[in-house]
């Protein structure tokens, strides 16, 4: 669904300016907008990032779509949410296309224009700086909302660094959900040292029980280890997310009925670390 009209004054502008808004990178950074900032008919979500580490503002279900796959690839090493553009930079390219910059309401102030993800990534040939605007395709039917997005785009372009507009038809939306599923209960740090007791066996265990389910393969591994009811299917689920086990992830269902033949243990002691 839509979000609901919100708006920035250049007296909260400011505010956010000092606070620190729109600044830093990786766990330093502040988003310009966060979920209490804007109003949304929709859903809005608070994600713990895997490649920053800290908490992201996403404000709608799509935005944490696209979110969950950037934040999923390896080559990713930054995340910026709710970015803010240049207001000098965007004044002038709404006045060079004849378009109205948006502006606050009732003040009729400048209003500073953000761009929903900023991707920063490894690429072949060093970093890479990828832009992102989510929309709903009713969005894309407006006249207006085409204006703001020429106005992004120029900005982008000016700066050489690739924009895209992504819609839900563009998600792969089986292996969101199973990012989603598997990275719940991921933990950067790890889990707790009494947790990870069992995992070297836990792993071994995978392989020579292929016809069981992910629950009951968990559920026995609880009583094995007389871990609270629950433990091990949160382990089995960090262990996905930290790709200590890996599966399918474009085409199977992840989730707790699927069998543990479908898994794949990589090599336990090159990921220790990381478990």
């Amino acid at each position: 669904m839509a979000r609901r009209r919100y708006t920035i004054d250049a007296k909260r502008a400011a505010k956010f300016v000092k606070e620190g808004r729109g600044q830093g990178h990786g766990s330093t950074y502040k988003p310009w907008l966060t979920i209490q900032d804007v109003p949304s008919q929709g859903r809005s979500h608070r994600l713990l990032g895997m490649c920053t580490g800290r908490i992201h503002h996403l404000l709608s279900d799509i935005e944490r779509d696209l979110f969950l796959l950037l934040d999923w690839q390896s080559s990713s090493v930054d995340l910026r949410e709710q970015f803010p553009l240049n207001l000098d930079s965007t004044q002038d390219i709404a006045d060079r296309l004849n378009i109205r910059h948006p502006r606050a309401v009732p003040s009729a102030d400048l209003m500073v224009m953000t761009t929903d993800l900023v991707l920063d990534r490894r690429g072949t040939n060093g970093m890479e700086t990828r832009a992102y605007a989510v929309k709903t395709s009713e969005d894309l039917e407006n006249p207006r909302t085409l204006q703001k997005l020429e106005i992004e785009w120029r900005y982008w372009q000016e700066r050489r660094t690739p924009w895209t507009v992504v819609t839900r038809s563009e998600l792969p939306q089986q292996l969101i959900d199973n990012i989603a599923w598997a990275r719940h209960f991921f933990r950067p740090d790890g889990l707790e040292s009494w947790l990870l007791v069992p995992v070297p066996v836990f792993l071994d265990e995978i392989a020579t029980l292929p016809k069981v389910s992910i629950d009951r393969f968990c559920s026995a591994m609880d009583q094995r280890f007389s871990l609270p009811r629950g433990s091990s299917l949160l382990l089995m689920r960090h262990l996905l997310a930290a790709r200590t086990i890996t599966c399918d992830m474009e085409h199977v269902v992840l989730n707790a009925k699927l069998l543990v033949s479908a898994l794949t243990v990589e090599q336990y002691d090159q990921l220790r670390s990381r478990a």
